[in-house]
């Protein structure tokens, strides 16, 4: 039977979110365009991070790979893809989407703490924004190391603690400014000044009246409702050293930091040029990408 989990990201796919009308049938060629312009035009970064065509030859897993946006770009940069996904909304997508593009990658349905995926086989491992939603987060990375060859490397982005988005917008104006969706036209107040939908505030409204203060009191449970949308099930946020910690079991382990986040607020995000926006974003930015390499003898945390 699915779990809260499955549900909620079957029925919210993150790619998705970007069409006004997602239907359940298969994507047009426009429509999949115009959601990978969307991402990358909100995360330029991902070029470089991610390195979508050095990777030619390699065999690249990517666990969480939702509707296979970044996948797309990993087998025409000729990768060997398979892509692995909870959420059968997800993974049929996927595979709509390569069969229009023509393209060979595999999209297979799985678990990230129990990947279907041969030990030490792997020459790359990509997860972007997936590990924070899952509660044995350790258990995912140790997955990743297993699968991973001697030497291979992974690159995973998780929610950033020490962010901008997490301290100032999602701990401070968000708690401020949920008790105005109680108040009569306040969510058309909160819609216009945020350009947050009315479907998601009136998300937002119906928590507050379940669980009253204690949905602004309860660090975990607004946390999860304000990073991916109400009824997200879980998020959970991580320091640089906390990153380190769970990737103890890896050498050559990196970190940096992008994405400001300033979604809903717009005017903060006119305001401040392109070069500023980046410098705050490499200090203070929502992803943290760790990049780590698995050696002959080390062996996977147990944190």
């Amino acid at each position: 039977m699915p779990n809260d989990s499955n549900i909620f990201w079957s029925r919210y796919q993150p790619g998705l979110k970007w069409l006004e009308n997602a239907s359940d049938g298969p994507l047009t060629a426009d429509e999949y365009a115009g959601i990978r312009s969307s991402r990358y035009r909100r995360e330029s970064h991902l070029d470089t991070v991610a390195g979508f065509t050095d990777h030619g030859g390699e065999l690249v897993v990517e666990v969480g790979c939702g509707i296979g946006i970044d996948g797309s770009r990993f087998v025409e940069g000729a990768a060997r893809y398979v892509g692995v996904d909870q959420s059968d909304a997800a993974v049929r997508t996927a595979r709509w989407s390569f069969d229009m593009l023509g393209l060979k990658g595999a999209v297979v349905e799985g678990d990230a703490t129990a990947l279907p995926i041969a030990s030490a086989s792997v020459d790359f491992v990509y997860s972007n924004g997936v590990l924070h939603h899952i509660p044995d987060t350790a258990g995912a990375v140790r997955e990743i190391h297993r699968i991973l060859r001697p030497g291979g490397r992974c690159l995973v982005m998780l929610y950033h603690r020490r962010s901008f988005n997490y301290y100032f917008n999602i701990m401070v104006l968000r708690r401020l400014g949920a008790p105005l969706l109680l108040l009569p036209g306040g969510a058309r107040l909160v819609a216009w000044l945020t350009g947050e939908s009315v479907e998601t505030l009136a998300g937002h409204r119906a928590l507050l009246r379940r669980h009253g203060l204690a949905y602004l009191t309860e660090r975990q449970l607004f946390l999860s409702n304000n990073t991916d949308g109400p009824g997200n099930p879980l998020s959970k946020v991580f320091s640089n050293d906390q990153a380190r910690l769970l990737f103890a079991g890896f050498d050559n382990v990196e970190t940096e930091v992008h994405f400001l986040n300033l979604r809903t607020l717009p005017l903060l995000d006119r305001l401040l040029g392109p070069a500023t926006r980046e410098r705050l974003a490499r200090r203070l930015g929502w992803h943290l990408y760790v990049h780590a390499t698995r050696s002959d003898s080390a062996s996977a945390t147990q944190a």
